[in-house]
């Protein structure tokens, strides 16, 4: 920046001139003023800021590698808020190739950081150690006025940091990879070692930094970010070029941009740059053409990634290139070499568009990349040869099974010939593979092929075009004749008519399960699918209570099929959606996260009607952006032919409408729709749903709304449409009787199921009309150890058997809920035959009832009753059973402090850690029936105390932050979030003695791991 004025150093202090407060001033060493102090003149140095600051300058540095870039970008939320997480870390190191967006990710990080920022962008001259210091000292000093300047080593850094006494710091070093294997790395690795725990570091680099990171991995202090996370998804294209670009495009050219780029946001904002303001037809012809042929792509890619590459390496990517699959012995047998093994490896750790596939030591280019190296090559070897390179790399990946690969190649030789052998020979392997590379192929064979249609049936039906993929089915089915395939298609085609209307099939596989439950009584289902094999069948075991809205149960069920280790990778990414599902139904605050993990999978697995609902119910958390983005998917889905996509996402953002007091549309569209698809059960939720909002509006309709809702899923067996029937009724009447039978019925369904309904449900029978507790109010406790009281008198249990004490408290803690006889006697009586565990259930039940309600005659019993093949804890208005309490209290706390209300956060959380005394029913051992609730409600505890802790923290209380870290360490020794909240608490409080004793109680926890560990480095 170009200035008149000079700047005088005077006893080593820069003072900028009269009238020049807010002035930029570069500098240049080299010349002296007549008083002997340096004059400085402003020749293309650093640029520094004025006001009322002095700094001490130690020599050159360069002013546009200090300056946070200021270019608007799209906020990424996943992205933005696992980056976030860096502010209770030490360092966060983003690795991408470059185009990926690192640089605009942590500009929106700096914009977004609580204290001072520095910006430091590295480049290759920089390689010595006091290089690095002069341009570290420099971005931090701007921001963190009155630390010690005139650092000369790294030292001497650590130790002027130390004195910062300000709100936390943050270093952001850009272009890192520029530094590898110098002074100046091992300088920064160094730096983030010795610094104190207020500074915290972003580093981004093309390749991974050298620096030794194991231990930081270990204590929880390092957060990762590769390619792959930075790559846009389907939905956040859909988004840029809606929101951001305001040029939205239609969902055929999103999913042809999604699918050549890979999501590269260089690519992106290229197609944006060459298409904004061109008519649609021409903006599609250039969708086509989008490639690394393309002029921006190619001056791009030329520029920032093959120019600075070895001659030897450009070379073996352009050969390359024709390979769809790479692997040492492929690439080694298409080039005649031996070492291509190396070269791949060293590609995949630059980062250079290589990305690993599942299977050891084989890779693939990235789409663009590819595309580039093939646009170079035909320019180089003339189309003749470059054939010829591509039938010859056919050959080679059909000897080596790679079947779709192979096929591509020989297409795009234009031998015909041998594509069709190859489908003749190995079209099954084809037709089940991914088929992004359908569209690579002629259309004259993709249109005659049995075995590409078949393949593209297979698509359609991925992409939720049931009605397409049906035609498919039967066009692949008329190819093939007589041929055995020609009844995989009309197996297939079959599956799949049931959801377009057709009759209920009476096959008894996993898909028929799902539609069975969606046509009512879901929970009947459930028991039948566990004749599937175990993941299967806890897999549409829990897809059923999920329909039912039992979302505690389908939650148990959907993890425990993600993780059986037979699972097949569809089954885990299914389970894993509808696990986050029933986890963001039942309040839990992590549950966003586990959905947009499960999003990224089904993605990347090619599911893409899956991603597109789990886009969807992201609503579920009630964020108005996410309520709008279930509005677009629900469009876009109908847009795309997906029936069934489109109303599951508008019945998600009617949830979520409801969550955030939203207006909602009451009218009749959604039942009309739900009846189209033939699916009871949702049209039971719908109707829920609708009478509520009706109600809440004032809509003279409401309370036959409720009324009707209610008849409904009674009638389909739906619990969870029900809970939300109950809360509408008792909202439309003016009747108090009415008003708390209705809300005690949705209390017993809230515990019974685990749902949060979308409403905040105000008064849900705690207490009786007086506000007194009932006299035949029932209180138990689980935690700590079982205690029961009953009207106030407590129940004395020793003159109870000790069956019969463990059959009390295994009823207790599912409270409410219909638990099978054969689960019972399965939990109690494992060593004994059907007969005599029935036998002793019996015995058992009839001492329990003589023990605890001595004086109910024969068929009036309160407490215990029998339901079906099954016993329930029923426990009357006004009762209180601290394991739900303390799972009420959790889900509150949770709504509060998303909702920013940190006031009744910490009230939540205090009252459930209040009700969590010691482990859940300690009496009861390792017993299975209890071991996986009690360790659930022990981590929900510790989570409870951090996030309490953190607020604590945040409102300035930190000894009372504290005191809470150690009561959550008291539940769990080896939570290592709470020793750095505990330690960062006492430092904050200044208790310096309790600090360090904290210090050294986190590295003999360490230790017990057998992580070595220091006191001088453990976290502040």
């Amino acid at each position: 920046m170009q200035s008149s004025a000079a700047v005088m150093v005077v006893a080593g202090n820069v003072r900028c001139p009269k009238g020049h407060k807010r002035a930029i001033f570069a500098m240049d060493f080299g010349r002296r003023a007549t008083d002997n102090s340096l004059l400085l003149e402003p020749v293309g140095g650093w640029a520094l800021s004025c006001e009322e600051t002095r700094y001490a300058v130690s020599g050159p540095v360069v002013v546009t590698k200090l300056r946070i870039p200021n270019a608007p970008s799209m906020p990424i939320e996943r992205l933005d808020r696992r980056l976030d997480d860096v502010f209770g870390m030490r360092l966060a190191i983003v690795t991408a190739p470059a185009g990926s967006g690192k640089t605009t990710l942590l500009t929106r990080l700096a914009a977004r950081a609580p204290g001072p920022v520095g910006w430091y962008r590295a480049d290759g001259w920089d390689a010595e150690e006091q290089a690095l210091l002069r341009h570290v000292e420099a971005a931090l000093a701007l921001s963190m006025n009155g630390i010690p300047r005139d650092w000369a080593t790294v030292e001497d850094a650590a130790n002027a940091l130390e004195t910062w006494t300000g709100p936390p710091a943050l270093l952001i070093v850009d272009d890192a990879h520029t530094l590898q294997g110098t002074a100046a790395e091992a300088s920064l690795e160094r730096l983030i070692d010795y610094a104190p725990q207020s500074i915290h570091f972003a580093v981004a680099s093309r390749d991974t930094p050298g620096f030794n990171l194991s231990r930081l991995r270990v204590s929880g202090e390092l957060l990762e970010l590769a390619g792959d996370d930075l790559r846009f998804r389907s939905w956040e294209v859909e988004r840029l070029f809606r929101d951001f670009y305001a040029e939205p495009l239609s969902p055929e050219e999103l999913a042809g941009l999604a699918r050549r780029t890979e999501g590269w946001a260089a690519g992106l904002q290229m197609f944006h740059l060459a298409t904004r303001g061109r008519p649609a037809d021409e903006r599609r012809r250039m969708l086509v053409e989008l490639n690394g042929s393309a002029r921006l792509m190619r001056e791009y890619l030329a520029r920032n990634v093959l120019h600075q590459l070895p001659a030897e390496l450009r070379r073996f990517l352009l050969d390359t290139s024709v390979l769809g699959r790479l692997s040492g012995v492929l690439c080694d047998a298409l080039l005649d070499r031996t070492n291509s093994a190396d070269v791949l490896a060293d590609l995949q750790r630059r980062r250079l568009f290589t990305q690993p596939l599942p299977e050891e030591g084989e890779y693939r280019y990235h789409e663009v990349l590819r595309s580039y190296l093939h646009g170079a090559l035909l320019q180089e070897l003339g189309e003749e040869m470059l054939h010829a390179r591509f039938r010859a790399a056919g050959d080679l990946l059909a000897e080596a099974g790679a079947a779709t690969e192979a096929l591509e190649a020989y297409c795009r030789g234009e031998d015909w010939e041998s594509a069709r052998r190859l489908l003749d020979r190995v079209g099954s392997v084809v037709a089940e593979s991914s088929t992004d590379w359908l569209e690579a192929l002629p259309g004259s064979i993709v249109r005659h092929d049995p075995w590409l249609l078949l393949a593209g049936a297979r698509r359609a039906r991925a992409e939720g075009r049931l009605r397409a993929a049906t035609e498919l089915y039967q066009r692949a089915e008329s190819a093939f004749g007589r041929a055995d395939a020609a009844q995989t298609c009309r197996d297939e085609r079959g599956a799949i008519a049931a959801w377009l209307g057709g009759a209920p099939t009476s096959r008894l596989d996993a898909l028929s399960l799902v539609r069975l439950a969606l046509r009512g009584e879901p929970m009947t289902v459930a028991e039948e699918a566990k004749s599937l094999p175990h993941a299967l069948g806890s897999l549409v075991s829990g897809l059923a209570a999920l329909i039912a809205g039992n979302v505690a149960s389908a939650r148990s069920e959907l993890v425990h099929a993600s993780e059986r280790p037979e699972a097949s990778r569809s089954v885990v990414v299914v389970a894993s959606l509808g696990a986050g599902i029933a986890g963001a139904l039942m309040g839990q605050p992590h549950a966003a996260l586990e959905i947009e993990g499960a999003v990224a999978a089904a993605e990347t697995a090619g599911i893409e009607w899956l991603a597109r609902i789990g886009r969807a119910s992201l609503a579920l958390t009630g964020d108005p952006e996410t309520i709008r983005e279930a509005q677009v998917v629900a469009a876009s889905s109908a847009a795309r032919g997906d029936e069934w996509g489109a109303f599951l996402a508008s019945l998600i953002a009617a949830w979520g409408a409801l969550m955030a007091d939203q207006d909602l549309n009451t009218s009749n569209d959604m039942v009309v729709a739900v009846r189209a698809l033939g699916a009871p059960a949702l049209e039971a939720w719908t109707r829920g749903i609708l009478a509520l909002a009706s109600v809440r509006a004032g809509e003279p309709s409401g309370r036959d709304d409720a009324l009707a809702a209610i008849a409904v899923a009674r009638s389909q067996g739906v619990d969870g449409a029900r809970l939300l029937a109950h809360l509408a009724l008792a909202d439309s009447t003016a009747d108090t009787i009415e008003e708390e039978e209705q809300r005690a019925e949705a209390a017993a369904l809230m515990r019974e199921t685990g749902l949060r309904p979308p409403v905040e449900p105000a008064g849900l029978a705690t207490v009786s009309g007086d506000g007194a507790l009932d006299d035949s109010a029932v209180t138990i406790r689980l935690f700590g150890g079982f205690e029961l009281w009953l009207g106030g008198r407590s129940v004395d249990m020793t003159a109870i058997r000790p069956r019969a004490r463990a059959l009390l408290r295994l009823l207790a803690l599912n409270a409410g809920r219909r638990v099978h006889h054969e689960t019972i006697e399965a939990a109690l009586w494992p060593e004994a035959d059907a007969t005599s565990s029935a036998r002793n259930l019996h015995v058992a039940i009839a001492a329990l009832r003589r023990g605890v309600e001595p004086a109910a005659s024969r068929g009036t019993f309160q407490l215990i009753r029998r339901e079906g093949d099954g016993y329930v804890m029923s426990a009357p208005p006004g009762s209180r059973i601290d394991l739900l309490d303390f799972d009420a209290a959790l889900a509150s706390g949770h709504r509060a402090r998303a909702a920013g209300d940190g006031d009744a956060a910490r009230r939540a959380y205090d009252e459930a850690l209040t009700l969590y005394r010691a482990d859940l029913l300690p009496e009861d051992g390792p017993a299975e029936w209890v071991a996986e609730r009690r360790d659930a409600s022990r981590l929900a505890a510790v989570d409870a105390t951090q996030a309490l802790a953190e607020i604590l923290l945040e409102r300035g209380d930190a000894a009372q932050a504290a005191r809470v870290c150690t009561g959550g360490l008291r539940i769990e020794r080896y939570h290592d979030p709470l020793w750095r909240l505990l330690i960062r608490s006492r430092d904050q409080a200044g208790d310096q003695g309790a600090a360090k004793a904290a210090r050294l109680g986190y590295d003999r926890m360490l230790a017990e791991l057998g992580v070595s560990a220091t006191t001088g480095n453990s976290p502040q």
